[in-house]
Order: structure tokens, then sequence, then C-alpha cells
């Protein structure tokens, strides 16, 4: 396997994910979770590097679940609130159940690494201008924050036009875990929750949907219609096929509503059938339906799953002007650091 060659490495990006993201400091409480469907030898580098920057470190590993944001077990969750960090690892993720909730109301600060494998760590942590890409983050972020009407288009037809509201908070999810209370996903992703009833058009949704799990990159196109912030057609051939069982299955009209917007901008993702990966490509676009964080500030809440979609090489445009096109950021303020990160 990868890391058997190159363990020095791993354990190099298992040190900066404890020193550097997880924002590890000497007695905390650090909780490594994970799922079976993780490598286990990279979760014992991880908890190896807790332990060395002066964590209190333990290993949980439960069976992976049928579906994304299933309760874990009971003693899981009772562990999940007693860390004062938790570095979380699970393919099926957790993000919004209650057990996910109640650690960050008891004060646990989480690192959110759904699905990393070993090549992932050291290409998508150990190997990255972490700097640079955080400088584009942040400047991303505040442009989307002062945008009102956003425009995505692509040349397969992606036509979508939504508005952003001042009051909802757009994250930049640098990856780097300090205050209480909080959770990041890996650096190299911005999301935001646009006013839902102001988004309207059409997906071409090209490189991924996941869950289910019958799907992941796409062979072929999936259409969607969006009308006042919710799926009202979904067309294509045998995989928007499934997607439309899928979302039919839970009986829950909230699955069908966007949750989230998210930019990708890590220099090192490829669009290779994990999530945590696929979400990050760079000057890619994504979108969530079903369950939305409380964090977001939006109106859809709750619902019985949660589902992501992704456009690739969109053209963006921030109250008329473009932000990316063709997958590269050509905003006056982002172009200089787009040049650093991809050449």
């Amino acid at each position: 396997m990868y890391y058997e060659n190159m363990f020095m490495e791993l354990y190099e990006a298992a040190l900066k994910t404890a020193k550097l993201l997880a924002s590890i400091k000497p007695g905390e409480k650090v909780l490594v979770l994970s799922d079976t469907a993780i490598d286990r030898k990279m979760l014992e580098y991880v908890t190896a590097a807790a332990h060395a920057v002066g964590g209190e470190a333990a290993l949980m590993i439960y069976k992976t679940q049928k579906e994304v944001d299933m309760e874990p077990p009971a003693h899981v969750a009772a562990a999940m609130r007693e860390s004062d960090v938790i570095i979380s690892f699970p393919l099926m993720y957790i993000l919004h159940t209650k057990a996910y909730i109640e650690a960050l109301e008891a004060g646990a600060r989480i690192l959110e690494l759904t699905g990393m494998d070993p090549e992932m760590m050291i290409r998508l942590i150990g190997k990255v201008d972490y700097e640079a890409m955080c400088e584009l983050g942040n400047k991303l972020r505040d442009l989307t924050a002062k945008a009102r009407e956003v425009r995505v288009e692509t040349a397969k037809g992606t036509n979508l036009v939504f508005e952003n509201d001042p009051k909802r908070p757009v994250y930049h999810n640098d990856g780097i875990v300090k205050e209480e209370g909080i959770y990041k996903p890996l650096g190299g992703q911005i999301s935001w929750a646009p006013i839902e009833e102001t988004i309207n058009g059409v997906m071409i949704v090209d490189g991924f949907i996941w869950p289910p799990d019958e799907l992941g990159v796409l062979k072929e196109e999936v259409k969607l219609v969006i009308k006042n912030g919710r799926i009202v057609e979904v067309s294509g051939g045998k995989e928007a096929s499934i997607f439309k069982k899928w979302l039919e299955s839970f009986n829950d009209e909230k699955m069908y509503y966007v949750a989230h917007a998210s930019w990708g901008f890590h220099p090192n993702a490829r669009l290779r059938g994990i999530p945590l990966e696929d979400e990050r490509v760079y000057g890619g676009i994504e979108f969530g339906f079903g369950s939305q964080s409380p964090k977001f500030k939006g109106k859809v809440g709750s619902a019985k799953a949660h589902t992501d979609v992704s456009i690739l090489n969109p053209t963006v445009y921030f109250d008329g002007e473009v932000v990316v096109k063709n997958g590269r950021f050509v905003h006056p303020e982002l172009v200089e650091l787009d040049r650093k990160l991809k050449g």
C-alpha cells in the first residue's frame, strides 16, 4: 500500500494534521474517530501524532453505517461529548447527527476528514502550500460575502442564478480548528447558504453525486432543474434515475432543497470518488441538498439525509464580474494567488 513505501511522509502529514490543523495543546483530550472503512495504519499514525504533541489521545473505530448522518453508537457519542478535540474520519460522515451537534455544544472542536486515505493525507495535507491556499480562501470568502447576485454557467448548459443574504455567514473551511464548539473540514473549501427562494435555473452536474453509494464520480451528466431553491426535475440517463429514486426513497420534501453552495480551491485535489477531495477540486462549485447545518442560518433545517453534487469548470459571476473561468480564478484579487498555486 502507498503508506508502506512512504511511511515518513505519512507520519509527517499526520503530525501536521495534529499540530497545525487540529491545533492540539498539551493535556487536551483527543479522540481520533473512524468507521471501519478507513485505513487503520493511517489512524494509528494520527493517534500517535496527537500523543506526540502532548494530547491525551484515544482511537475509536465503529462499524461503517449504511448511510451518512446515521447516529453513531451511544458510547461513541458519549466519548465525543467528553473530548476537547475530535479528528473525525468516518466515510459515512455524521456531520448532521445529534451526537455531532452535542459534542460541539459541549465545547469540542472537530477536524472533519471524512473518507481520507493515506495517499490523500500526504498529498492534500503534507504537500500543500497551506499558507497560500488559505490566503486565496480568505480573499474568496470576502468576495463571496460581498456578492449579492451570483450566476453560474458552464459550456454544458448550467445556468443558475441566486442571491446571497449579507446577514448569513460565509465560511472559509481552512481546516484549522482552534476555537471551542466549531468544526471544519479539510482546507480548500468555502461554504454558505444562498437565499433559498432565489435559487433558480439549471444545474448540469458533471463531477460527482454522493450519496447514494451507487454513484460517486459520474460517467454521464445529470440535469437538475431548480425552482425557488428546490429540485423540480431530475433527468439524464441511468445515473440520473438512480439519484431520482434515492431522493424519492426518503419521502422527505426537504431532501430536494439546496442546503448550501461551496467553492473548491485545493490545488492538489483530484476527482476520484472521495467526497472530502472531490468537493475541493480547484475552481469547481458544489451544492448540498437535504440536511442543513444550523451554522448556515438558512431555512432548510434537518432532513433525513444529505447529498452533494458538483459542477466542474464553471464560469461564475459576482454581480456581473467574472470570478472564476474554466477552472481558474481570474478575479483581479485572486489571479496572482491562482498562478502561485497552479502555475
